[in-house]
Parts: structure tokens; sequence; C-alpha cells
């Protein structure tokens, strides 16, 4: 068979060759993707609930940018027109949604009875001092909407919000590349803007976070590989002294790593962070194939003798082939297996790491054996006999010089130094059963602490240097703005029963008996509702709506009338409960509240209730020309007597002496009702309103909707006068998947106690997609080390034939990842999407070290019943290659350090602590458990039957 395959050894090359190009042209198609919509699985409940949001309320894709000044204040003429060219020309960018600013954002307002929503930057802005004035006077007016949102506390940085659309023109959603086209389109437009001012610009959002991303993995790919094939390419040329066993191990991981990537490429899996760690992975671990093919290769070449001919040439081919693809096949299949283990993972980077890498494994291990006796094969006898030559009295001269530095230190050989220094640390800790107990239990006590510590997080900013412009940015939004993470909490109406449908149609009739009137056109002042600004307190309850104009055919809060909003199916009309019932706003209301005051990392909440309270508020405005109690306290004289009356009563609903001069004025404004601030709430007080029912008031906040006509509410609410969905949009200063989680978990527990019977709350958005995915990883990561160990036990077992032999190879394993937890915890890094794959790591490679030395140590057991004397011919057998490995394998790893990513400098650390715990736990507690419990599948035949007979014998004896 071999001895075909060399013959057709043109023919490997050129096939090998001809599979490079092609799939390195396929290459040229690599897409690069990186943000939370990528790595969250499309068939997943809370992609699903995302999808759905952004039917009804629009896209939740955002860019922010924000824009400081140096001076004192960003509203003044000059700033505000930059920020109104930047709207004006970014609008037409294209994919851009929408975007809000303080050029465009609207203000609501009560007009002649009516209602208003206007600019903030109103259409006779002339730049003067009195519309400076203005402009501030309504941020300050509505600062539930536009704090933290639009300008900061200071007043020197204000901030632009863009909306892209979700999906492309063909109905794909908007890939990475786009996102960063349009991206790069907005950064134009605003750097040409702000010329010649003295405004910072900063941006944030996934757009940002796949730009960066981008940019930071082309880096990597064009500096780590290089560096790490030269990690690789030092270590082969001071094992080999050869052009051929420096050369050739890393031509096939090469090829392999193009083969495995290309395939990516062809069949249009997307390349991730995580996918990024592929190729220094298969050219730190896929060289091994190649060194074990090359070492019994030149083990071959020394067997020669005589002049080199090309029959001996193969014959050393053949040997060295013969004598190891066992052993490369057996490496190979532990590696895959540990590798393979993601592939349960629901998160498709993680299943596509666990497959290529799997798969470069494969490709490394099929080039070795075929692609490099190939190529040893067509080499010219005459450069083969004298490169081995050289070799030879190279690496002679060289082992003499290092042999007689250590025989005047100890006398040993540097095999048997290194042997008896393993040795002796094996001693040490498991030497003797109470050691290895003791050592055992120390190491298992240390993993639980730290494990205990572990957080779980996959917040992808997180992967980011702190030091980075990108991290950067967002900590200056995070710090000064309302936050740069989103949360998006949806309150949606149940379908109604056939009971509740009918005490809904009973309260509908009743309501229309009263046959009262609510007139908003301002004219009527008898009228029972008169929105002219007079105060409504007294007037009888009525619920017969005249909406002067609008479209107001008999429809109820209910949804009983033409423009009900309700859903066919099968013929039948479904019913919904309205978000228009004062209950449910109020509890929303509540709920926005209560997660406020419970958790600092919430920067900023607004919801369809913040426009309900607004459009509340104006429509009580009093004028100073009214008839109401509040307009007769603003025009009329106070005593001094009665002015300390007012301030002492709003200094005591303020709080005393903790409350600040900001709280005290609120209470007294509200006192006096100035600018309808004692009805900036949810109508919900009967008492308050001139209604006999609450749910009048919910017709109430339905004619206000009806009134209103305003782009900004309708991504509030999934229908503008009728809802039956509404979104809380919640802006969080923290990117901590698990200061989400209490948030999340806040918001369900204060639903379920204070939401009435017919709706239910959902969250969604990016931060709880992230959420969902760090209970992902937990999952696949439980999944993934349970099935590596299993893959393991069954290997090894199958191979000693024995499952005793399984559950000892796996022990140190299962160790090496406890303790990879335990680092981690101490060390403060996260578990994560990327981290999640040393587990995989620690088990592909580690295996390797526990099979060598079970092996060894069998071949030895066979030769004497001396354990410990087992345990020295071992050490001096394997445990220098185990080490030499393991040091190879983390200094390739090590190369991650250098990258701009700071997830991958923690995986390249993390996998070097691994590679030496994993080998140090092979040489330790596995000789320990041998030697402890001397296990029968380590014994040879003719041991198994000596024992057998002397058994026997003993038996007799007794007998």
């Amino acid at each position: 068979m071999i001895k075909k395959m060399l013959k057709c050894s043109w023919l490997i090359i050129i096939a090998s060759l001809a599979i490079t190009v092609f799939f390195g042209w396929q290459l040229r198609t690599i897409s690069i993707e990186n943000t939370v919509r990528m790595y969250m699985p499309q068939s997943s409940e809370s992609y699903q609930r995302m999808l759905k949001a952004e039917e009804d309320f629009g896209s939740m894709m955002v860019l922010g940018i924000s824009l400081e000044t140096s001076g004192d204040s960003i509203i003044t003429p000059e700033y505000l027109q930059i920020v109104q060219n930047i709207t004006d020309q970014i609008k037409d960018v294209p994919y851009v949604e929408n975007i809000d600013s303080i050029a465009n954002m609207d203000f609501i307002v009560g007009e002649d009875g009516s209602l208003k929503a206007e600019k903030i930057v109103g259409e006779d802005y002339a730049g003067s001092a009195d519309d400076m004035a203005a402009i501030k006077q309504k941020l300050i007016d509505w600062q539930e909407m536009y704090n933290r949102v639009i300008i900061t506390d200071d007043g020197k940085t204000t901030q632009l919000m863009i909306t892209l659309e979700p999906k492309d023109e063909n109905g794909n959603m908007l890939n990475s590349k786009r996102q960063m086209k349009s991206l790069h389109d907005i950064k134009a437009i605003c750097e040409e803007a702000v010329k010649g001012s003295d405004l910072e610009v900063r941006y944030f959002g996934d757009p940002v976070l796949s730009d960066d991303g981008y940019n930071f993995m082309i880096s990597d790919l064009f500096v780590l590989i290089p560096f790490v094939a030269l990690i690789v390419l030092l270590s082969l040329y001071f094992s080999f002294h050869t052009w051929s066993g420096t050369i050739l191990p890393l031509i096939t991981v090469l090829m392999s790593t193009v083969w495995s990537v290309g395939i990516m490429c062809m069949l249009g899996i997307t390349f991730t962070i995580i996918g990024s760690v592929i190729p220094v992975c298969l050219v730190a671990c896929g060289s091994a194939y190649g060194i074990h093919v090359l070492t019994h290769y030149y083990i071959g070449l020394d067997r020669i003798e005589g002049e080199m001919t090309k029959e001996k040439h193969a014959e050393a081919i053949e040997y060295g082939l013969k004598d190891v693809w066992v052993a490369v096949l057996l490496a190979g299949i532990t590696t895959v297996a540990g590798f393979i283990s993601n592939v349960t993972s629901p998160i498709m980077p993680l299943k596509s790491f666990s497959v290529f890498a799997a798969a470069g494994v494969v490709f490394s291990l099929l080039l070795s054996v075929t692609l490099i006796p190939s190529l040893l094969y067509v080499t010219p006898v005459k450069v083969v006999g004298k490169n081995w030559k050289n070799k030879n009295r190279l690496s002679t001269k060289i082992k003499m010089r290092l042999e007689k530095q250590l025989k005047r230190q100890g006398g040993k050989t540097s095999e048997e130094a290194t042997s008896s220094t393993l040795y002796s640390i094996y001693h040490f800790f498991s030497g003797t059963k109470p050691r290895l107990i003791v050592s055992t239990s120390l190491i298992l006590v240390a993993a639980a602490i730290g494990f205990r510590m572990l957080v779980v997080d996959t917040a992808l900013v997180n992967y980011f240097p702190p030091d980075s412009k990108f991290r950067q940015d967002i900590s200056y939004v995070d710090n000064n703005l309302a936050g740069s993470n989103t949360l998006y909490l949806i309150v949606s109406g149940n379908e109604m029963t056939e009971d509740e449908i009918a005490a809904a149609k009973a309260v509908a009739e009743q309501a229309d008996d009263t046959s009262s009137d609510f007139d908003f056109s301002g004219a009527d002042a008898s009228s029972d509702f008169d929105f002219s600004g007079a105060d409504t307190a007294g007037a009888d309850a009525s619920s017969d709506f005249d909406f002067s104009g609008a479209d107001s055919t008999g429809t109820d809060d209910f949804g009983f009338g033409p423009d009900a909003d309700t859903e066919s199916e099968g013929g039948e009309q479904k019913q919904y409960h309205m978000l228009t019932d004062p209950e449910i706003l109020k509890a929303v209301d509540g709920m926005q509240e209560y997660l406020l005051a419970r958790h600092d990392g919430i920067g900023k909440m607004v919801s369809f209730t913040t426009f309900i309270k607004r459009l509340n508020q104006v429509m009580h405005v009093p004028m100073l020309d009214g008839n109401d109690q509040y307009a007769e306290a603003l025009s009329s004289t106070v005593t001094v007597q009665q002015g300390l009356e007012m301030l002492h009563k709003a200094y005591s609903a303020a709080g005393g002496s903790k409350a600040s001069v900001e709280q005290i004025v609120g209470e007294l404004e509200k006192q006096l009702n100035f600018n309808g601030i004692d009805y900036y709430e949810i109508p919900y007080d009967v008492a308050k309103y001139p209604v006999a029912t609450r749910s009048e008031l919910g017709n109430l906040v339905t004619q206000y909707l009806y009134l209103l006509s305003s782009e900004q509410i309708q991504r509030f609410a999934n229908n503008m006068t009728m809802p039956t969905s509404i979104r809380t949009q919640v802006q969080l200063r923290t990117h901590s998947t698990d200061d989400t989680k209490k948030i999340i978990d806040d918001a369900m527990a204060y639903a379920e106690k204070h939401f009435p019977a017919g709706y239910k709350l959902e969250a969604t958005g990016n931060g709880e997609m992230e959420l969902m995915m760090t209970e992902m990883v937990v999952d696949s990561q439980t999944v993934s080390i349970a099935l590596s160990l299993i893959m393991v036990f069954i290997i090894i077992s199958l191979s000693f034939k024995s499952g005793w032999a399984g559950l000892i190879g796996a022990i140190p394993l299962g160790m090496t990842i406890l303790l990879n937890f335990m680092v981690m915890g101490y060390s403060g890094i996260a578990l994560d999407l990327c981290t999640s794959i040393i587990a995989s790591v620690a088990i592909g490679v580690g295996i390797d070290y526990t099979i060598h030395f079970m092996e060894t140590y069998r071949t030895q057991r066979a030769l004497t019943d001396d354990l410990e004397e087992v345990t020295k011919r071992t050490f001096k057998t394997s445990g220098r290659g185990i080490l030499t490995n393991a040091i190879a394998v983390g200094l390739g790893f090590c190369v991650l350090l250098f990258s701009r990513f700071i997830i991958l400098r923690y995986i390249g650390a993390l996998v070097a602590v691994v590679m030496f715990t994993s080998s140090a736990l092979s040489m330790t507690v596995i000789p320990g458990c041998l030697n402890a419990f001397d296990p029968k599948f380590m014994w040879s035949r003719e041991q198994k039957e000596a024992y057998a007979k002397k058994l026997a014998e003993g038996e007799k004896e007794e007998k």
C-alpha cells in the first residue's frame, strides 16, 4: 500500500497543490461578522422575539454619535447648525431608517385645545439668544424624554441616534458589510461637518463593533499566523536541524488551514472572532503529526548502511510510515474527539469552530501521511544523503556540548536529567497513596473555590481592550449619557376570552348610556372635557366622544368598532386587551420607577407611558385667563404667609431635610400645576378627573392618541390609537449580562405581582440576547465537557481494553478543566463564547499526553514487576517528549498574547496554562493511580498467567 502510494508521489503533490489553490481562491469571499445577531441562533425564541419586536416597533439596530464641545454649552447657533447639517445628510445614507437628534426630535405641546408635535428647534428658529433659551427650556420641560438621551447633564454633549434598517433590499438580515458601509458614509459626513470646530465625535453601536472587530481580525490574521508559523519553524529546526524536517510539517499545517478555512468560505459560513483561533490552533497543534512521521523517517535513515540509494531511501520512508501511522491516527482521532465536542452547541460560531478545527486536524493528519512521504520520495537522493550527514554531524556536536555541561553539573545525560526531575516531581505529589489523596484533594478544593468565583458573561464589548478607542467611546457614553447598551421590555395584551369580551361590552354599553361629551375642539367651554386650558376638575363623568373631525366611529378602548385592532383567523375576529387601559399603564409606569430605583446600571427608561404622561400634562396646562383654581392661583397675589405655607408644604412633600432644591421646586410647581406639571402622570385617579369609572380614563387616553400625530410615539406602540403591545426602552450603562439578568428578573417579578390579568411582559434587544447566550454557553459547555470526557473514556477503554483504563485516563483531563475554570475564576476572566473553546483544546491536546504516558507505562510494566522502576523508565522514555510537546503547543498559543482582541490574549494565556496542567497531571496523577492500584489492564499476558498460576497454587495450599 505504501509502495503504491509512493509511486504516485507526483500525483499526490499536484493534487494537494491544486486543492490548496482552489480553497485559497475561496478565501477572497471570506465573510467576517461580529454582532449579537450573528452569534444568536436564528431558531431561538430570543431571536424570533427580536424579529417580532422589530416588525411591531421598528428596527433595534442602532448607531449612536456623540458630539462634545470643549466650551460651556453645545446649545449654540454654530453647533446646532452642524447637528442640523449632519441630521439632514444622514437621512439619505443607504439603510438608514431614521435619525433622532436635537434638530428633529418632537416636543409635544397643546394648541387650541388639541395636541401638536413640534420640533425642539422650532420653525421660527433664527439663532437668537431667545431661541437658545427656548430650546434649553424645552429640554428642561421634558427631562424624562431628553435628559442624557440627546444632551448630557453638563450641556456640553449632544447625541444623535441613528436606526438602521434591519433588512437589506432582498429581505435578508443587514450584514456587517452593509452596516460598515453605512457607518463609513456617516463618518465621512460627520468629519466634514465638524471640520474647523472643536467638536469631538464618538461612535458606538453594533455597526461600530462590527467595523472595529473586522479591522482587529484582519490585523490579527496578518500578524499572528506568520508569528506562530515562525515559532513552529524555529522549534522544528532545533528539533531536526534539516530543511525537510523544518519545512515539511509547516507546509502541511498551513495547507490544512487553507483547506479548512477555504471550505468555510465556500459554504458561506461566517468567520468570527472565535473562528480566528482556528488557524493558530491548527498551526500549533497540527504540526505534531508531521513531526511523528519525520522522526520515524529519520530513524529509518539511521538504519541505512552504505551509500544512499533511491531504493534505500524508499525503504526508510516506508519504515517510518509503518512504524508510526497507527500512533498518528490515534493521536488525530483523540484530538478530533476533543475539538468536535462543541458540535452540539446551538451557537453557530462555536459549532463552526468545532467542525472546522476538527476538519483541519484531519487534513493535517492526511497530508502528514501522504504529502510529506511524497515530497521526501521525490527529493533527489544526493540531497537526502548530504543533508542527513550534515544533520548528524551538527546534532551530535550540539548534543556532545550539552551533555558535557550536564555531566559537569550532575553526571547525567540530558534525557536522564529531565526524567529524573519529572520523576522527583511525581514522587513528591503522588509517590504514595496518602500523597496522591492529599495533593488531589488540595487541587479539587482550590479548583472548587475558583470555580465558584467564575463569571459567565457574553458581552461582545468585553472582547476589546479597555484602552481601545471603541471601549473608550463606550465608557464615555455610559458615564455621561444614558448608556450604550439597550434592553427592551415589551408589554402585550393577551387574547380576550369570551367572558372578558362580554364584560367589556357591558362596560362599553353602560358608558354609552351616560351620553356625555368630551370636546377636544377647545371651543365649547361648557362641555364636560374642555381642553382649551381650563381645569377640568369637578366636571360630570361621561363617555361619548366628540373628536371634532377625527375618525372616531364609535370605537372604545376595548376595540369594539371599525377601528379596533383585531386579527382574523378562519373568519373569526380576535379581540385583545388594549394597552390604553389605565390599570396596565399605571403598572408599567410603576415598573419603570421600581427598576430605576433598584438598578444603578439603568441610565434611562423611555416608554409609551412617557408620552401618555406628557400628553396628559399639556392638555391640563392652566391658562391665565381661565376659570379654574390653578389659573386663579397663578394670577392672584399671595401674602408672605401664604407663600411660606406653600413653601413649607413643598418642603415637607419633597422629603424635608433630605430634599434637594430641585425636588422642593418641583413640589411647589405641582401645587400650582405650573405648565400642567401636576398632571404629568397616567390618568388613573377617578377623583381627580371628571369621570365615574376608570375605564373612561382609558377612553381619555385613546382620545389623546387620536389627537396626536408623532413618528416617535409610533416606535413605542404597535398601533397608534389602539395598541395591543407597547415597548419600554431601557438604556443600560452596564454591559454585564449578570446585571441584565437581575433587571429582567426584577421586571418579570414586578409584572407578575402588579400587572392586571390579561397582560404579559417579555424582554428583547441586544442586552437580552447576550443574556440568553450566557445560558447557551453554560449549557453547551456542560454538554461539550461531558461529551469530551465520554469520548476520552471510550477511546482509552478501547485502546487498553478496560473501563478502568478509561476512568483513570479521564481523571487528569477532568481535573485540567477544573483547574482552567479555577484560573479563570481567580483572574476574573469570564466564561464566554471564546473562552468556552479552551476545554475542547485541553481535552483534544491533553489526551495525547495521557495515552502517550499510559502506553509507555504498559510497555515498561511488561518488563518488570518493580513499579518504581517501571515509573522511572516511563519518565525516561516519554517524559521529555510530553514536556516538549506541551511547551511547543503552549508557546504556539502564546502568540495570541499579541492579538488586538483582549479575549484572544486570555485564550493564549489560558491554553498555555492548560498545557502545563494537562501534562503535569498526566505525569503525576496517572502514575500515582497506576502505582497505587497496579491495575491488571497494564499487565502483560505472561504476568496475568503467572498471577493466575500463583493464585491457583495458593488455593491448593489452603486446601
